[in-house]
């Protein structure tokens, strides 16, 4: 897997990496789990910087909505939780990608995401999956590498 390690940047998680990395039954694996962990943090290590976009968060959550231990599910909500208020206050783990100093997205923000699902509908590509796809391509400067994490191979073919 050690595909970032080693380098600096961005990486943006996608849903499916997040799943590892809170391990919300049904929706990882065990043989995937320790080598997640490993590499990102690794990439945060070698002075990356890790990215989460709103979108991604409210699919996270709804996976978490599944899990049919109520204390398991109430454990990974409150986790869920404590993660976006440390993202939110610049702590850790992640940085949630905001529209200036909105947290949710504004109207036109929406808009303008329906209207790329649109345009990429047929290509299997969620709301989240844009949302990423348009923040790699934000964060993208001279210099600097963005990696978009995430187990769909047509998601990280936008990764550098």
């Amino acid at each position: 897997m050690a595909r970032v390690a080693a380098l600096s940047g961005a990486a943006i998680l996608d849903t499916s990496w997040l799943l590892e990395l809170y391990r919300v039954p049904r929706y990882f694996k065990e043989s995937r789990t320790l080598p997640v962990r490993t590499e990102t943090a690794d990439f945060v290590q070698a002075g990356g910087e890790l990215f989460v976009t709103v979108p991604v968060l409210f699919e996270v959550a709804s996976h978490i909505t599944h899990v049919r231990d109520g204390r398991r599910r109430r454990n990974l909500a409150e986790r869920l939780r404590d993660d976006i208020r440390n993202s939110l206050d610049r702590e850790s783990p992640w940085t949630v990608a905001t529209n200036g100093l909105d947290i949710l997205l504004r109207s036109e923000d929406l808009v303008q995401l329906a209207q790329r699902f649109l345009e990429s509908s047929g290509n299997g590509y969620s709301f989240a999956d844009i949302s990423v796809i348009d923040l790699s391509i934000r964060l993208r400067r001279p210099g600097k590498l963005v990696n978009i994490l995430a187990f769909d191979k047509q998601l990280t073919a936008y990764s550098d």
